[in-house]
């Protein structure tokens, strides 16, 4: 039984005022412990008959007559009532006029925080009172969607490793591959042990700005044909029809595999009919796959508007017989059948075909370039090497898979996700309609959401089908068992189909209007006294609510050890190991010794080569 403190004067809805029977001081001892007098969002409870209505403090009050304190009264707004152990949040029943008023011991809290669930994820203390730990039922907030929101350096970053790291542990402890995490790490931060030791997760350094990043292993039969159209923003009058046509040559039935015949004679008969702008367009694209098509040889004489083949002393024209025997010298390596070789060698004689149907070219070619670049930045990403579509490969045997975009550009570092994701959701919704039931669950992170999962006016198919795959995740992945947790400091930019259908969220310090805005209009949980104190929170504070808390939680998340967070602590100037330290200016000087000699003799040599006439 808690310390009556009090009684109720006035009740009126979920308005409630009490009478304290003291003042009472900051902190309360009992039995060589200290807990917290009543205070702002502390929680108290009053009975009715053999029941207990929890309530929140949310203001004090002193009386004064004649100058005179002669009162203290405290303002409470009813919670929810306490049925065998369990908090129920709700206004089954009101507390009565003249009814004690308690503090809340130590099983009440319990009942509250930790809604005596068997395995908890422990994440912090309440904010206004530090004896009070606040942990969560791990099937109510792992098994759901979860945003992380706050302004940069107010703590969401620790925030979501302590919720990996967590469970993480969990998941080591249990042996099990029944539970996985994917992180999308747009800034490079989680490398070595950041959210665990760097044995049990495995890291893809992905980089398209040159050839020795890792690799994703995926699938090439996880591209659809959708995928190709909507990742070279094709026309859908003259480009889809063509991407079509060669998705379905290069990644149908090879059974019915078509003789290399049909490609000679198509380049054959574009040389013979003088197709110059074709012949030109294809070339680049098909010299790797044909011999015997060289410039050097085949040229087009534009007076006479045909090609003739030149070997060096005499040129054989289109019209004349021996061009023929220089035809037939041509040859041609096909690619292997569901590779993205395959893919782009049928493109190009897909446009051929609808040339010759009568289409211009220019609308054409430009899918080709496109293309190219699109599958030369995929072989730079991803192993398309593997036959299996089992999801698990990418984690390589572990429980967390990191997948660094800091060095790819801005098309893929959208494009990734959104593969890697829509794969990950497929297979579990086809596992589960073989199986009835699900057997494993992902959670798919993305951190710095607002650089993938933004809206924006006039955006591009390519972008519009990343959302399209993220919104389906957030709408119906719960019944695959396919989660998404998203992380940013402007969730005004991010989709509002994916805020407004997350279960949970951790809010951290947010002053921009625009951003509060969008927070109370997707969280239902919040109510404005909640609101109104995100703008004067602290770094590694925030308020907690959804479907995991029993209501919205003031709280301070504890830090993870130094080990384990990444890389995104801001800069310290001052003090050991600081940017303006004794020893990091000792370090710029020794590093300046040793490039000044280098970089003298560089000058000198560029002079001297200036007073020789030489340009450099």
């Amino acid at each position: 039984m808690g310390k009556i403190i009090g009684k109720v004067i006035e009740v009126k809805g979920l308005s409630v005022k009490a009478r304290l029977s003291e003042l009472l001081p900051p902190y309360l001892i009992s039995n060589c412990k200290y807990e917290n007098a009543p205070k702002i969002n502390g929680f108290l409870k009053t009975k009715v008959g053999l029941d207990n209505i929890v309530c929140q403090v949310i203001g004090e009050i002193s009386e004064e007559k004649n100058g005179v304190v002669n009162s203290h009264l405290l303002e409470l707004q009813v919670k929810g009532h306490l049925d065998n152990g369990k908090f129920i949040q709700g206004l089954r029943m009101l507390p009565i006029v003249s009814a004690s008023v308690e503090l809340l011991d130590k099983e009440d809290y319990a009942s509250i925080y930790i809604d005596g669930a068997e395995n908890t994820l422990e994440i912090g203390y309440d904010l206004f009172d530090q004896n009070k730990e606040i942990k969560v039922n791990l099937d109510n907030i792992i098994p759901s969607h979860i945003g992380i929101f706050g302004n940069t350096g107010s703590g969401k970053s620790n925030t979501l490793v302590k919720i990996l790291h967590e469970y993480e542990k969990i998941l080591d402890l249990k042996k099990t591959n029944r539970g996985k995490f994917i992180v999308f790490d747009i800034n490079n931060e989680y490398s070595a042990d950041s959210i665990c030791p760097g044995v049990n997760k495995k890291i893809y350094h992905l980089k398209t700005r040159s050839n020795n990043g890792d690799r994703i292993p995926l699938n090439v039969r996880a591209l659809t044909e959708d995928n190709f159209i909507v990742l070279t923003n094709a026309s859908e009058k003259t480009q889809v029809p063509v991407i079509k046509n060669a998705y379905k040559k290069a990644f149908g039935n090879s059974d019915s595999e078509i003789p290399k015949e049909f490609y000679l004679d198509k380049v054959k008969s574009i040389l013979k009919n003088s197709k110059r702008q074709l012949f030109f367009s294809l070339r680049t694209s098909l010299k790797s796959y044909f011999t015997g098509i060289d410039l050097d040889n085949f040229k087009y004489h534009s007076k006479q508007g045909e090609f003739y083949y030149s070997d060096g002393s005499q040129s054989y024209y289109s019209n004349q017989e021996f061009f023929d025997y220089y035809l037939n010298k041509i040859d041609v390596s096909l690619p292997e059948y569901n590779t993205l070789d395959r893919f782009i060698f049928e493109l190009c004689f897909a446009v051929s075909q609808e040339y010759d149907n009568g289409v211009q070219l220019d609308f054409m070619t430009p899918v080709i370039s496109r293309t190219n670049r699109l599958i030369n930045d995929f072989k730079k990403v991803f192993d398309f090497s593997i036959t299996s579509n089992d999801r698990n490969i990418v984690f390589d045997k572990k429980n967390v898979c990191i997948i660094q975009l800091g060095n790819v550009n801005k098309d893929m570092k959208e494009t990734i996700p959104s593969l890697v994701a829509s794969h990950i959701f497929d297979s579990l919704a086809n596992e589960k309609d073989k199986r009835g039931e699900i057997i494993q669950i992902v959670n798919i992170v993305v951190d710095e959401a607002h650089n993938i999962l933004y809206e924006e006016y006039g955006q591009t198919s390519a972008h519009k089908n990343v959302l399209d795959v993220f919104e389906k995740i957030v709408k119906e992945g719960r019944k695959f068992g396919c989660f998404l947790t998203v992380s940013s400091q402007r969730p005004s930019d991010i989709s509002q189909t994916i805020i407004s259908q997350l279960h949970n969220y951790f809010i951290h310090k947010l002053v921009n209007p625009t951003d509060l805005n969008k927070i109370e209009k997707a969280v239902a949980y919040l109510d404005k006294q909640s609101l109104d104190f995100l703008t004067v929170m602290a770094p590694g504070e925030c308020i907690v609510s959804g479907t995991a808390f029993q209501m919205p939680n003031f709280l301070y998340v504890n830090q993870v050890d130094k080990k384990y967070r990444p890389n995104s602590e801001n800069v310290k100037l001052s003090g050991d190991n600081g940017l303006f330290s004794k020893q990091r200016i000792l370090e710029d000087q020794d590093f300046v010794h040793e490039v000044k000699p280098v970089f003298n003799e560089e000058i000198e040599e560029v002079i001297l080569n200036q007073m020789n006439g030489e340009h450099i």
